[in-house]
């Protein structure tokens, strides 16, 4: 028999609007385990207009696993918490086992267990009201099944007890949860830029270059750029249009200058690799002429110095200064040489002071 206090909680958490909750009590009371049954015989649902109040993801056995009375009434708050569409409070517990399900190829008990056991910290030992469970990451991120998140602000409501912190609901959960991280001895997480447009790295608009992402902001709506997969070196302002938490949506601005470099992490080479910074652009105070291009395609070429002289009108110690780094070709010069040479671009004539 269930007792009093199980009692009080079924009341206080199934809505009688809902779910039949004579049914349910008389269930658990004939039963040592529950069976994911439960919610589509007390669903009243399945009387009045064929709609479900449940999850129908705690029908199959990737939402739910049988548990003991016990277990389940302790867990009765989640799976019978129905959205307040009213107050645009959305997302529940479906959101977010459908989360879990696109989110892993293989959905495991120890998957859904983790997520249950998250449910009740919050609930029973941070004392967050159900609204605030189910709608805070929603709210951050404007998705409704964003597990990875929700299991990171478990992570982050632990870190605020071992800190004595009480911002259980910071208004931007990406910049709290590394300042948390890092106020703790552990890692920050490194957010990469993303693409723009069709596979472009970043738009760029005279002296602006325009990234997307996700890019964690201080107070004064500036991003904080050590969490943030780009290094700007001799850049004039830097700003994003960040919105809380919201994944790959925001937008961060570089102005340039003639000295300006713009390194990238991670953005060519495959995700098992190590962290690479690759240099996405140098401004032109930063470029020089590589003379040393000039021997190894003549050598590849199999020609002398005088070859390549008389090919582009110049004579042979003039050649021989550029090929020695003493002088520079104009563009007159630099064009014909690059044909003669088969050297196809221009950044192939070119190395960085950087």
């Amino acid at each position: 028999m269930i007792t009093e206090t199980q009692m009080n909680t079924i009341k206080q958490y199934v809505d009688e609007k809902y779910y039949d909750r004579e049914k349910l009590i008389k269930y658990l009371n004939m039963h040592s385990i529950v069976g994911n049954e439960i919610f589509s015989y007390c669903d009243k649902g399945n009387e009045s207009n064929g709609k479900f109040y449940h999850s129908n993801l705690l029908d199959e056995e990737y939402g739910y696993s049988p548990l003991p009375v016990t277990d389940f009434i302790r867990r009765v708050p989640f799976y019978f918490y129905v959205n307040d569409y009213s107050n645009n409070h959305v997302g529940d517990l479906g959101n977010l086992i459908s989360g879990i399900i696109g989110w892993k190829e293989k959905t495991s008990v120890t998957d859904l267990e983790t997520l249950y056991q998250a449910l009740e910290y919050m609930f029973y030992e941070m004392k967050l009201s159900l609204v605030n469970i189910f709608y805070y990451i929603v709210d951050q991120t404007g998705l409704v099944s964003q597990i990875d998140m929700f299991l990171q602000w478990n992570h982050y409501l632990h870190l605020c007890g071992e800190l004595r912190w009480d911002d259980l609901l910071p208004d931007c959960f990406i910049t709290r949860y590394n300042e948390a991280l890092e106020k703790s001895g552990r890692p920050p997480i490194i957010y990469e830029i993303g693409e723009i447009g069709l596979g472009d790295l970043y738009w760029r608009t005279g002296s602006q270059m325009e990234f997307e992402g996700t890019f964690p902001y201080d107070r004064n709506g500036n991003p904080i750029m050590r969490w943030i997969g780009l290094r700007v070196k001799n850049g004039g302002q830097i700003r994003c249009s960040q919105k809380k938490s919201k994944r790959g949506r925001g937008r961060l601005f570089v102005e340039l200058r003639p000295n300006t470099t713009v390194h990238a992490l991670n953005v060519y080479n495959d995700k098992d690799d190590n962290d690479t910074w690759y240099q996405i652009y140098a401004g032109p105070q930063t470029m020089q002429f590589d003379y040393e291009i000039l021997k190894n395609a003549r050598k590849r070429m199999k020609y002398t110095q005088r070859d390549v002289a008389d090919a582009v009108g110049a004579t042979i110690r003039t050649y021989q200064k550029w090929e020695n780094g003493e002088t520079t070709p104009d563009g007159h010069y630099l064009l014909r040489l690059m044909n003669w040479l088969d050297i196809r671009g221009v950044q192939d004539v070119v190395r960085y002071t950087e």
